[in-house]
C-alpha cells in the first residue's frame, strides 16, 4: 500500500462522495416529484378516457334507436 496515503486525502475523497451523494439525492427526490405529477396526469388522462367512451356509447345507442325508427338498418346483400 502506498506510503503517501493520509488522513487529509481519505477525508477529503469522503467530503467528495458526501458532496456527490447529496447531488444524487437530491436529484432523486426531482425526480420522484415529477413521477408523482406523470402519474397523476395519467390518471386524469384515464379518467377523461372513461369519460369520452361513455359519451361513445350514449352517442351509438341514441343513432340505433333513430335508424331503428326511420328504418336505415343495413342490409345484408
Amino acid at each position: 500500500m502506498p506510503e503517501n496515503i493520509t488522513n487529509e486525502l481519505i477525508y477529503e475523497v469522503l467530503k467528495n462522495m458526501q458532496s456527490r451523494l447529496s447531488t444524487m439525492s437530491d436529484d432523486i427526490s426531482g425526480m420522484k416529484a415529477r413521477l408523482t405529477s406523470v402519474d397523476t396526469r395519467l390518471g386524469l388522462v384515464h379518467t377523461d378516457l372513461a369519460q369520452l367512451s361513455d359519451r361513445m356509447d350514449k352517442l351509438d345507442n341514441r343513432i340505433e334507436r333513430v335508424e331503428t325508427r326511420l328504418n336505415l338498418h343495413d342490409r345484408p346483400n
